[in-house]
């Protein structure tokens, strides 16, 4: 699949003003504004906005649906996050065809543990766990929801020392 140009430049134009725009002290809008790509002639708008000079989040919405980068990581509905664990970033989308995501966490603790957390909360959903994976230090799974192959979840968890750095990557359809 051929990355989307639009998309990518949007998203590099987004970044770099999300970057000029960190040292507000408060959530505020850095910048916004609609971007054409040259080859097609489709726009999108973007908005970047930055909260304590430190977490900032990029918008943008096409006639397609919109993506955020940043921001506070949001996990799926029903889904906790491990107990004491720190989110650390993300996006999520949404389309005509669904909506999806990825949350980024890390905790001091067993990645086989984290795993169980996801798992059970997972089952407990009426997702069915299709296939797992341990490999070294890394753990993941994947499920998705019978009969309805657009709802699924995939956790990984990599044990690094006595921490576990993980993520927790999910769409659902339309």
């Amino acid at each position: 699949m051929r990355p989307n140009p639009f998309l990518s430049t949007a998203l590099a134009v987004s970044l770099s003003l999300l970057a000029a725009g960190c040292g507000s002290k408060s959530e505020a809008e850095v910048a916004s504004g609609t971007y054409t790509d040259p080859e097609t002639g489709k726009t999108a708008d973007y908005s970047i906005s930055s909260k304590d000079g430190e977490n900032g989040k990029v918008t943008i919405r096409t006639e397609e649906g919109e993506v955020q980068f940043g921001g506070e990581a949001k996990l799926p509905a029903g889904i906790t996050p491990y107990p004491r664990s720190k989110m650390t970033g993300g996006f999520a989308g949404s389309g005509k065809d669904g909506k999806g995501g990825l949350a980024s966490f890390e905790v001091k603790g067993n990645a086989a543990d984290v795993v169980a957390h996801y798992r059970r909360q997972i089952e407990a959903a009426g997702l069915k766990v299709k296939s797992e994976m341990n490999a070294e230090d890394t753990i993941i799974i994947s499920a998705e929801k019978p009969d309805d192959a657009k709802t699924s979840i995939q956790i990984t968890a990599t044990q690094n020392g006595d921490m576990v750095e993980g993520a927790v990557t999910y769409g659902s359809g339309g």
